[in-house]
């Protein structure tokens, strides 16, 4: 009972950032972020049944300080999701070895991001591996998705 009571604070939490950028976000939008929450929650469950563990809520606090902190990557060069989608995932960004253009990361600021789950599982599986030289967690993208999901 307690493991299913951690699942649905960590999906409520999830969605407790969507009113705030609600007005913003699109109705596919939304459908897609409110799935992969969904998703993400039960996978966070499972992972920590699993570690004999309790999956923590997500929160757009811990997704901001994922988003920010530079991790070791292979060489001395230390990446971070702001390092190309910038501090403000609002705002264009720009890559940071070919210096090509990148549209906001913000779904309240880019209505093409966040509307296909298979895309945006893509870009994770990428951009973990050239972050974490790993592939992130549930937890880590619920935490992530939920400060994107929570941006105007």
């Amino acid at each position: 009972m307690k493991k299913l009571i951690t699942a649905v604070l960590c999906v409520a939490a999830g969605f407790a950032a969507l009113p705030a950028a609600a007005q913003s976000l699109t109705t596919q939008q939304q459908a897609t972020i409110k799935q992969l929450l969904s998703t993400y929650a039960d996978k966070a469950k499972a992972d920590a049944a699993k570690n004999k563990t309790t999956a923590e809520p997500f929160s757009a606090d811990s997704g901001r300080q994922l988003f920010m902190k530079a991790r070791n990557w292979e060489g001395n060069e230390e990446p971070a999701c702001a390092g190309c989608h910038t501090e403000d995932p609002a705002k264009d960004g720009r890559h940071a070895s070919s210096k090509k253009p990148i549209r906001p990361l913000a779904p309240a600021a880019n209505v093409d991001r966040f509307t296909d789950a298979a895309k945006v599982e893509k870009n994770f599986a990428t951009h973990c591996r050239e972050i974490y030289s790993r592939d992130c967690s549930s937890q880590e993208k619920g935490h992530i998705l939920t400060f994107l999901a929570g941006l105007k």
